[in-house]
């Protein structure tokens, strides 16, 4: 009998690893991306963009890089952190006291919070990070944005859904 169990046990094993070993490979690689885009604003000359950026992922986003029009690292890249619901976007954002910018590695996007945790972290008065944004100005207009981050311990690299917003030459 006790060979019998020994073989039972190593396929519990084998099955357990397996099965796993499929969770594994679906969150990290076959799930859809954790970044959403919300939103764009666009300068006249659409050398200067910032779109709203989702987290809604289960942890932090790692923002490494940013690169515009096929690879070219642009003249500047800012994230924009609100502690209010004051999205990042549109004019005004500077004068917002709300809403800072900083060095696009220096903060990780939280994961989204849900619309009643937002409320609960307004009333608490506490500087909890609400939405986020990444404001890029470029000697060129910008056509094509590609974001580097690293999710779950692994990086990607992955070229933001822009849909119609760009006018591709």
């Amino acid at each position: 009998m006790k060979p019998k169990s020994n073989h039972l046990r190593r396929l519990g094993y084998l099955g357990l690893g397996l099965l796993l070993s499929a969770i594994l490979l679906y969150l990290l690689f076959l799930r859809p991306t954790p970044i959403k885009v919300g939103g764009f604003t666009s300068s006249a000359d659409e050398n200067t963009l910032i779109f709203e950026v989702i987290n809604k992922g289960f942890a932090d986003v790692k923002l490494l890089d940013v690169r515009v029009n096929d690879g070219m690292k642009p003249a500047k890249a800012e994230l924009g952190v609100s502690y209010s619901l004051h999205l990042v976007g549109g004019s005004g954002l500077d004068e917002d006291p709300d809403i800072e910018f900083v060095d696009i590695r220096e903060v990780p996007l939280k994961p989204e919070l849900m619309p009643d945790e937002k409320r609960a972290a307004l009333d608490q008065g506490s500087r909890i990070p609400l939405n986020y944004g990444i404001r890029l100005y470029n000697n060129q207009p910008i056509t094509q944005i590609e974001v580097k981050y690293r999710y779950g311990g692994i990086t990607f690299t992955r070229e933001m859904p822009m849909g119609r917003f760009f006018n591709k030459p």
